[in-house]
């Protein structure tokens, strides 16, 4: 065979168990860059039998049975693959005692897809720029583990330890990385400290690509992980339990092109939540719990620049509220994607399926100010008087309902079992600061002293010296049950509404009888979240009022206090 000019050289597929010493020994040429041994039953990669080769650059051994290792130095060689083996224990490719490295010039070097569990400090790879041990066995990554590979720029720990538990502080000193994914790892990142959170990527100056994809995050941590990446451009949030997203949780990414944040729990976010990242040219949000986008949902910065977007099989609802977000999509130049097949509405009822571009509500319908307007002053008075009377009882009438409701459960028999006793705190209660007076002299002084119970509120029973969002997790669970304050000042407190999102993973875990909802006001619209209108809905809440009714109300609020967790639940008001 005429092998001169033979250059490439794929064996793959050949079902071979080991090679002879002088495998390559007859070919007749010094030319050959490329080995392919791929799908073979190799159990030793020999790599003396590449001696002969001064020019290979680019070695493939993937998807044998390979575990040992005969050493030897290929100082040609800049492209090892070696996935899907049997690797245990990460092969030493130091020569000379440790002192010098067998393969100087390699620039890429895969070990995905084995049985690695641990690995020390990676060694003798001078010029290494990628690796990839992804799908191994790893569940900590060490503080050292890096430190030696110095001119790594891309690093892919996908799926390492199926559920990695630990990585240490200075993991990553790595300058000149620009890639790392820690794809579907399962890592949960409040494991780690607020300090370890920081300075985890600080190191990491020059990252443009990170994917985190398949984690456990929340709001307050993603800040301090990425705060110091100004070059980052494409961030991949994909799946990390992300809820509420209030308005510090994108630090300044001055270059962001790319953000992904689909199959998530996302149902709001704060206003200025993408005024930090106005150079975005993707945004993917997909399959969330979004109902409502308004003209406040996207900074005019962000949509100047954005390209394409996605929004598909989030539960949008048909109501006024939605009309801005219509028309946008109607006329917009971005790109929408799986627009309008998979963008259509849930609720309400008569509209569950409805795609949203065949929801066309007219402006008088949303705005029905106009029918007062024409209409005779005779009944325009008369209409006023109506309204007047009714919402001054209104509250009153609701109250009664509510209350009519849960005693005629217990006519019919389901009486409440009261099961308060294996817990701490009867109730936690949640309110702003704005409130705290009508909290703490009216709500809790009435019901602790008069009725017995035990609550559980923040400026007597949170503990000094641990974090606000530790206590609340913590003393949610000691409380059996939790009452919402609510009112405007509640309604613009970005922090009471973490805690909405909070408390709506209590109320689906339990069901609405968990929750007490005590409305002080009337929420104004400009006021009114879309986390907080989906609480509204889904939960019957009380209405506070003072003189005639008033009697009425504190008994709604005992009964309900004293009413069983799955209880038959009550229709909401």
């Amino acid at each position: 065979m005429k092998t001169a000019n033979l250059k490439s050289l794929n064996i793959s597929d050949n079902n071979w168990v080991f090679l002879p010493d002088d495998m390559f020994q007859g070919i007749k040429t010094n030319r050959i860059e490329n080995i392919i041994l791929n799908s073979n039953n190799l159990h030793l990669l020999n790599f003396t039998w590449f001696s002969s080769m001064p020019h290979l650059k680019n070695l493939r051994v993937s998807f044998n049975k390979i575990s040992t290792f005969t050493q030897e130095s290929i100082s040609s060689l800049k492209k090892l693959h070696l996935d899907s083996n049997d690797i245990t224990k990460f092969p030493k490719f130091c020569i000379n005692h440790g002192n010098n490295s067998a393969f100087p010039n390699l620039r890429y070097l895969s070990l995905s897809n084995n049985n690695i569990g641990n690995v020390g400090a990676f060694r003798c790879f001078p010029s290494l720029k990628i690796l990839k041990i992804g799908d191994n066995l790893i569940d900590r990554i060490h503080y050292n583990t890096f430190t030696e590979l110095k001119e790594l720029t891309n690093l892919s720990l996908q799926a390492i330890g199926k559920h990695l538990k630990i990585i240490e502080d200075g993991a990553f000193n790595l300058p000149l990385l620009q890639m790392l994914s820690l794809r579907d790892c399962h890592f949960h990142f409040v494991s780690l400290s607020p300090t370890a959170q920081s300075s985890m990527l600080s190191s990491c100056k020059d990252l443009r690509v990170l994917d985190l994809c398949g984690n456990y995050l929340d709001s307050t941590i993603l800040p301090r992980i990425i705060s110091q990446l100004q070059q980052l451009r494409y961030l991949n949030l994909e799946d990390t339990k992300l809820g509420f997203l209030p308005s510090n949780i994108f630090p300044e990414l001055p270059v962001i092109e790319t953000l992904i944040m689909r199959l998530n729990r996302i149902y709001g976010w704060d206003r200025n939540v993408f005024a930090h990242v106005t150079s975005l040219h993707y945004l993917d949000l997909r399959h969330n719990l979004i109902n409502i986008i308004n003209e406040s949902s996207f900074p005019t910065a962000l949509l100047q620049n954005l390209k394409s977007i996605s929004l598909a099989k989030n539960p949008f609802a048909c109501i006024c509220e939605q009309i801005w977000f219509v028309s946008w999509l109607r006329q917009t130049h971005i790109t929408l994607l799986q627009y309008p097949t998979l963008y259509y509405c849930t609720t309400p009822g008569n509209y569950n399926g409805v795609l949203l571009k065949n929801y066309k509500p007219s402006f008088l319908s949303c705005n029905p100010i106009f029918l007062f307007v024409i209409s005779i002053s005779a009944l325009a008075c008369l209409l006023i008087l109506t309204m007047i009377i009714f919402l001054k009882c209104n509250t009153n009438v609701k109250n009664f309902l509510y209350l009519l409701k849960v005693k005629q459960f217990r006519r019919q028999g389901y009486l409440p079992i009261l099961n308060s006793d294996d817990y701490e705190y009867h109730a936690f209660v949640v309110y702003c600061d704005e409130n705290r007076m009508w909290v703490h002299d009216d709500f809790v002084k009435k019901l602790e002293n008069e009725e017995g119970f035990k609550f559980c509120i923040h400026h007597r029973d949170f503990e000094v010296g641990e974090s606000i969002s530790g206590n609340v997790d913590k003393l949610l669970k000691k409380s059996w049950k939790v009452v919402v304050i609510i009112s405007n000042a509640f309604a613009k407190s970005e922090w009471c509404q973490w805690e909405v999102d909070i408390i709506q993973e209590r109320r689906r875990r339990q069901g609405r009888n968990a929750l007490l909802l005590v409305m002080l006001e009337n929420i104004t619209s400009k006021n009114m979240t879309s986390p907080l209108r989906t609480l509204l809905d889904s939960t019957p809440h009380l209405r506070y009022t003072k003189g005639i009714g008033e009697n009425l109300f504190w008994s709604a609020v005992i009964a309900d206090l004293r009413k069983a967790v799955g209880q038959p639940p009550i229709s909401e008001l």
